[in-house]
């Protein structure tokens, strides 16, 4: 069993990437296990109103410093986007079942937005091997791509102003004949991004594992309080935080 370590940590950076976006680097007092793609951390902050950690997903991770890329929405991550250089938070982690690649396919990644955020560790342990899908609303959201712009993403844009005009899974349709060999596909979006990725797949079933994000209380799987519906017909319900949050497309209820 992988060891889930609480850390201290300070920050190191934490700088707007693209509107309303943060990306944040914490050195962490001693080094966790080496987290695997698709699983996630709880962040507790020190000195805050805020009662419960927050999740969010492993963007990357080396020499004891873990990086989280995340979307300023709440009271959590208002505070996290303005904390500076030096102040402490608490990491518990890492936590959750991750991505598990078939061997023998080629990788297919497709994230929606922030979305960027759960597959990137992938992205880099399968730069080369497979291809990346990754849409957003307009050329302001770009930002949020980072470095993994420069390998040769297909981007698409609701407006069309970067990229192909549309929305992402439209964008791997247009594409998805092209490919080699049997592939294995890879999602971190929202849920409806999730029932059109199904309607496309679906006819030749491929496979395909998603990131399901739900609020979460403890990150442990104690409180049952991150259940999402699959299609177990003896335990329906599953922890996103414990059984996920990498599910497979085909078990899950949308």
């Amino acid at each position: 069993m992988d060891r889930i370590d609480d850390i201290e940590g300070r920050i190191l950076q934490n700088r707007c990437v693209a509107p309303g976006h943060h990306l944040a680097a914490v050195k962490l007092a001693r080094p966790m296990t080496k987290p695997r793609p698709g699983q996630f951390v709880m962040v507790r902050f020190h000195g805050a109103d805020i009662f419960l950690r927050r999740p969010f997903s492993v963007y990357d991770y080396g020499r004891s410093v873990l990086w989280i890329l995340y979307k300023v929405a709440g009271k959590g991550t208002s505070h996290f986007a303005r904390m500076a250089r030096g102040e402490a938070v608490n990491v518990l982690g890492p936590l959750g079942k991750g991505f598990a690649p078939l061997a023998g396919h080629s990788p297919v990644l497709v994230a929606g937005g922030i979305g960027i955020a759960g597959i990137h560790l992938l992205w880099k342990l399968t730069r080369g091997k497979g291809a990346l899908f990754w849409g957003c609303t307009s050329a302001d959201d770009v930002g949020l791509l980072g470095r993994i712009a420069d390998g040769g993403p297909y981007i698409s844009t609701i407006d069309g102003s970067f990229g192909c005009r549309g929305n992402v899974v439209d964008l791997l349709a247009d594409h998805l004949g092209e490919m080699k060999g049997p592939i294995q596909v890879f999602a971190c979006g929202p849920e409806a991004m999730y029932r059109s990725l199904a309607g496309l797949l679906e006819a030749e079933r491929i496979p395909c594992q998603v990131l399901l994000e739900e609020r979460m209380a403890c990150g442990l799987g104690i409180c049952f309080g991150c259940v999402a519906k699959t299609l177990d017909k003896k335990e329906p319900y599953k922890r996103v935080c414990k059984e996920g949050p990498v599910f497979d497309l085909w078990q899950i209820s949308l």
